[in-house]
Parts: C-alpha cells; structure tokens; sequence
C-alpha cells in the first residue's frame, strides 16, 4: 500500500516548521525548569492525553475494531520512546544547558547519516550517490549556519549527550520501519510518549531534578514554552513524526534534521531580532540544495531503470512496515 503524496506532505511540513520552532520554547522552558523533568512530564502529559482521546474513540466507536495495545506492541513501544523522544530530544534538551542552541543543531543534524547507515546495515534501504551528496550538502549547510566551532571547543560532555541522542534517533527511526504497531497509529505515538516520559521523570529524579523546581520562580513565559511543547512539539509534530517514519523513506524523514535549524534560525529573527546576514543566507541555500537532492526524486531514462528503485523514491515509499 502507498502512501498517499498529500499526507507525506502535511506530516513533513508540520515536522519541519513545528519541531524548529522547539528549540525556541525549549530555551525559554530550561531557564526556569530542570530539562529532564521538563521533558519528561512534556511527554507524559502530551502521551496520556492522547491515550485518552485513543480509549474514548474505542469506546465511542466499538465496530471499527480499535483495540488496547498488545504486550509485544507495548515492549516496542518503551523500545522506540527511549530511542526518540527520551535519548533524542532529553539528550538535546539537557544539553542546551551547556550548549548553545546552534551548536545542539549542528549535532542533531547528524540525525539523518545514523538513520541511513542502520537502515543500509539492516538491508532496509540502499544508499544512492545523490543521497549522499544531499546528506554532505546539508551538513555543510547546517555547519556554516551554527558555526560552532569559531571560538572555544564545545564542552564535550554535553556534546557527547547531544550526538548519543542522535545516534538513538536514528537508529530508533529505522526500527520502527519493523515494530509491530498499534492498527491506531496515534495509539502507537501515545504509548511511545508515556514510555519516554516516564524513563525521563525516573532519570530526573534520580539526578535530583525535583529539588531544583521551584513554584515562585515559574514564569509566564515558561508556562507558554512548556504548553507549545505539549501541544504542537509533542501532540502533533511527534504524531505526524511517528506516521511519517512508517511511510516514507528514512532519507525524507531525516531532512527535517537540516531544516528545523534554518526554520529555528528565521523565527529568532522575527521574535527575538536575531541579525541575519550573508552567511546565514548562504547557509540556508546549501542547505536546501543538500535537502532537494534528497527529496526530489532523480529523472530516469527509463521505466525498467527506474523501478527497481521505486521504494527509494521519498514521495511514493510505500509502507514496509508490517
């Protein structure tokens, strides 16, 4: 079964616009609030409410044949929320603590080289020579917009978080082209978020994140992070996320790791007055060169020559999945 090209469509942009917005909430959210905890209780609530609204409809609508998850569903699930939203975005939001944000997304963009690299190991998907200058490109894209290298070394403690945490989204991502899922695809997201939000509340325990959270110093500002991190960063884009890795290729939903930096960058600019200047377009244009290559499917000569490869074509994958 395809995909249709409609859907791809709207799952990617809401994962390229919503997620870049992220790193704005989340370095307004950490100022006040310790990131594990954080983090975790952003997933647990966005995830419960969402099994709710699964559990309802089931209730509501019995003769569609919605079910509770199976164990086997529910084992893949902690499997994929420690991978993706636990190690992936509490690794990045742990180190924003240390890290400027630029330099967090210079490390996360590596996302898509883990995410092709264990799908070729799996034998899931080749790697073509466009892929990879698409994947040079967008790193050399993101490597000139953050530049974090001009100055002092990165601490490398955080760093080595940041870059763990993309190496288990990767990887993640391409194990869930193969977990068992839940027929109800938001199912399957809201189980994955309670996982990851419980391994973040448990972890920020035991670092002593309850002691550092204190009512009085919460601000308004903090509040709104946390809310549009719930909502759009973990209720939509992670829902649109999720559906989008079982139906498209890994190299299509690995691009947001280019984009969201750009999409981040332009947003400080419009809220925060952050200076734009020859460098950052210059960026951005590598970037959505390297992003292209990726996405726009090559010509070919021929119909014989070409469909061999059908399943590499981004806008027409096919669900391979189950």
């Amino acid at each position: 079964m395809t995909a249709p090209r409609g859907g791809i469509a709207a799952a990617l942009g809401v994962v390229w616009i919503v997620w870049g917005s992220t790193y704005i909430a989340m370095r307004v959210a950490v100022r006040t609030l310790p990131p594990l905890m954080m983090t975790g209780a952003r997933f647990a609530i966005a995830g419960l409410l969402i099994y709710a609204w699964c559990w309802w409809q089931r209730r509501r609508h019995p003769e569609a044949g919605w079910r509770r998850g199976s164990a086997r569903e529910w084992r893949a699930s902690a499997i994929l929320g420690l991978l993706l939203p636990a190690a992936g975005t509490g690794g990045a939001t742990w180190a924003e603590q240390k890290l400027p944000a630029g330099t967090v997304a210079l490390l996360l963009a590596s996302i898509p080289v883990w995410l092709i690299a264990t799908n070729r190991i799996a034998g899931l998907e080749h790697i073509t020579r466009r892929a990879t200058i698409g994947l040079l490109l967008g790193l050399c894209g993101v490597a000139v917009l953050v530049n974090p290298f001009s100055g002092a070394a990165p601490d490398p403690t955080a760093s080595a978080v940041a870059l763990g945490g993309a190496a288990c989204w990767g990887g993640g991502s391409a194990y869930a082209k193969r977990a068992p899922h839940p027929d109800q695809p938001l199912l399957g997201s809201s189980m994955q978020l309670i996982c990851a939000g419980a391994a973040l509340c448990i972890a920020g325990a035991a670092s002593g994140d309850l002691s550092r959270i204190h009512v009085g110093a919460l601000t308004s500002e903090s509040a709104l992070a946390v809310s549009y991190l719930i909502i759009f960063g973990s209720l939509i884009a992670y829902s649109s996320y999720e559906w989008l890795v079982r139906h498209a290729s890994s190299r299509l939903a690995g691009t947001y790791a280019f984009v969201n930096p750009i999409v981040a960058l332009l947003l400080g600019w419009w809220l925060l007055g952050e200076h734009v200047g020859i460098r950052t377009l210059l960026a951005a244009t590598v970037t959505v060169t390297g992003v292209a290559l990726m996405v726009i499917p090559a010509r070919t000569r021929s119909a014989t020559t070409s469909a061999p490869h059908q399943h590499a074509t981004p806008l027409g994958a096919s669900a391979r999945n189950r």
